[in-house]
């Protein structure tokens, strides 16, 4: 169980990281090249703490085995900020109104056919 939401975005960070580099190993291979991956968080404690390997009292309880991020950003994947308004996750995770709706939607290229939603 996590003791905090920057331990719950950084356990998510690892476990989408893990997904992505199992993806990019087939794209790579299918494609025959190397791809880059682009990881978006909205939680500037969590990108922080997966880029700086040093020790940190909101860190410290964090299972070691999520650690291994850290040796892994900027080589094989970026770990970029996204503004909360620009978070197109926000539509599967929070009531949203229906014009932030829209907006998640066209963030995620999803369009609805005669405008229903």
């Amino acid at each position: 169980m996590a003791l905090s939401t920057t331990e719950v975005e950084y356990i998510a960070i690892t476990k989408t990281i893990k997904e992505a580099l199992w993806l990019k190993g087939i794209v790579s291979e299918l494609l025959g090249r190397d791809v880059k991956v682009k990881l978006m968080c909205d939680s500037q404690n969590a990108i922080h703490s997966a880029k700086n390997q040093a020790h940190h009292e909101i860190t410290k309880h964090i299972d070691v085995r999520y650690h291994f991020i850290s040796e892994i950003l900027e080589e094989e994947v970026s770990l970029i900020k996204v503004a909360g308004e620009n978070n197109a996750d926000n539509v599967f995770t929070k009531v949203v109104p229906i014009s932030k709706l829209r907006h998640c939607l066209s963030l995620l290229n999803v369009y609805c056919v005669n405008d229903q939603v």
